[in-house]
């Protein structure tokens, strides 16, 4: 979960993998996840899609957009989830750099319903040299139905 240069995919990563705290509902089933993300100084990424299946107890917004307790406490992240708006999630994950790779800080700006979401990210990433990278995503996810059996 990092980015910058040569980590710059496991970084985006960051923003779309597991949970955190904040408990957002959404409806459980399969739901695929878009993400376009552009970095400063970087060649531009293509948009990666994925699928994921969401029981009833992992239906929130924060499972599709971040990563699980278990990932963040691995990598000393910090979690904040920021103001409560109905229909909106803003969060921000920020994860201290390491020996493999750059710290991360994620911002989220997400509206979604029960069936789908669409807002944008902000990412920096910074080595332990200071060199620092910038760059935004746009993430949506929509509901495709109940999970393939």
């Amino acid at each position: 979960m990092r980015l910058l240069g040569l980590s710059v995919a496991v970084a985006v990563s960051t923003i779309a993998a597991g949970t955190a705290g904040a408990q957002t509902a959404i409806q459980a089933g399969e739901w695929e996840t878009t993400e376009k993300t552009v970095m400063e100084g970087v060649q531009p990424m293509p948009p990666s899609s994925k699928k994921v299946c969401l029981t009833a107890e992992d239906a929130q917004l924060e499972r599709l957009l971040f990563p699980t307790p278990d990932e963040m406490k691995q990598h000393g992240c910090k979690f904040d989830p920021g103001a409560k708006k109905a229909g909106m999630l803003v969060a921000t994950l920020t994860c201290p750099p390491n020996d493999q790779t750059p710290g991360v800080t994620a911002k989220a700006e997400i509206s979604y319903t029960q069936t789908s979401y669409q807002g944008a990210g902000l990412l920096e990433a910074a080595d332990k040299s200071g060199t620092t990278v910038k760059g935004k995503s746009e993430l949506s996810g929509k509901r495709l139905g109940d999970c393939p059996k």
